[in-house]
């Protein structure tokens, strides 16, 4: 027996449809039972099985600059779309309206002459960020809001701004960065060479695939995803953010390495004007929650990675070291 969901407003229609749903599936038609559930999340609910019947819950609905979208699969990608500006910003927000702000006011400060557009992602704020970003898309045409109705992964909403981003280069940028100066002449000339997949201005390097360390090396394993800038067209190469990901903790981490297995090279920039601000992600989290959070990513991205040691930078090649040896025996 299907059962309704914590919240109520889903219409009897669609409980119909599921209750006929749950009959198919007990009769054995799981085919004709699969079609209904496409039917089910083309509406907007995500079907939820248990031992008593299917659990359906409202998916959140998409607005891009005022235009909705009733679920996230009926967002229309524009990765295909040809290029409009040099750099799209994303800066995610969710209820850190001062961060916010500061982040983006920063951004257009600094702009100068750099083609660019800012894709705001409004994960379900509740602090009035909504409201001043609409504002500022109103007064400024760079300026896009992509906002969800209800609070979705980290992930899952960068790749909501990751699908409508018209740039030559994405950079993720944290919300509490803020720019002091010019990045974007930088990273787009450390960009240009067709070898560089990733950059930023924290680079990380481990050697076991499980603990990592900042570098001051050039080149590195992981770009810190505070700051990280790719080019756009590496999403149909390695792939948008692991929905898998609901906060940030091994994000990064995971997304480097998909770069990394493209055989792309991932480049740390130093001297960026650039500084970062306490975080408050987990604000409201106990510590007990934050370490939960923590290791199910990890192992997350352990599943995935943990074995590629093909992908760890090495102190140096085994051509170079051929050569060197050739050069001992003479």
């Amino acid at each position: 027996m299907t059962t309704r969901p914590y919240r109520q407003g889903i219409p009897e229609e669609i409980l119909a449809l599921s209750h006929e749903r749950d009959l198919l599936r007990r009769k054995g038609q799981y085919d004709r039972a699969d079609i209904l559930k496409q039917q089910l999340e083309e509406a907007g609910y995500a079907v939820k099985d248990n031992p008593h019947g299917a659990h359906l819950v409202i998916l959140p609905s998409i607005l891009v600059d005022g235009t909705q979208y009733r679920t996230a699969r009926q967002l229309p990608s524009l990765l295909n779309e040809p290029d409009l500006c040099t750099f799209s910003i994303n800066i995610l927000a969710q209820n850190g309206n001062e961060q916010a702000r500061r982040c983006v006011e920063s951004v257009l400060q600094f702009a100068g002459t750099t083609s660019l557009e800012i894709m705001l992602i409004d994960n379900s704020s509740q602090d009035g960020f909504d409201s001043w970003a609409e504002r500022l898309h109103e007064r400024d045409a760079r300026v896009h809001v992509v906002s969800t109705t209800r609070k979705v992964g980290m992930a899952e909403a960068y790749n909501l701004g990751f699908q409508q981003s018209r740039g030559h280069y994405i950079l993720l940028l944290d919300t509490n960065a803020e720019l002091t100066g010019d990045i974007f002449t930088a990273l787009e000339q450390v960009l240009s060479d067709p070898e560089v997949g990733l950059a930023g201005p924290r680079g990380l390097r481990t050697e076991d695939m499980r603990h990592f360390e900042e570098t001051t090396e050039d080149e590195a394993e992981v770009i810190d995803g505070r700051c990280m800038a790719f080019p756009r067209a590496l999403l149909k190469k390695a792939g948008l953010l692991d929905e898998g990901y609901r906060y940030p903790d091994f994000m990064d981490v995971d997304f480097s390495f998909a770069i990394r297995d493209a055989e792309l090279n991932v480049l740390r920039v130093p001297d960026l004007p650039i500084i970062f601000h306490p975080a408050s992600i987990y604000a409201g989290l106990s510590d007990a929650e934050h370490t939960r959070i923590t290791k199910r990513n990890f192992y997350r991205y352990l599943s995935k990675w943990g074995d590629r040691d093909d992908l760890l930078l090495g102190e140096y090649d085994e051509d170079e070291e051929d050569e060197d040896d050739d050069e001992d025996e003479e």
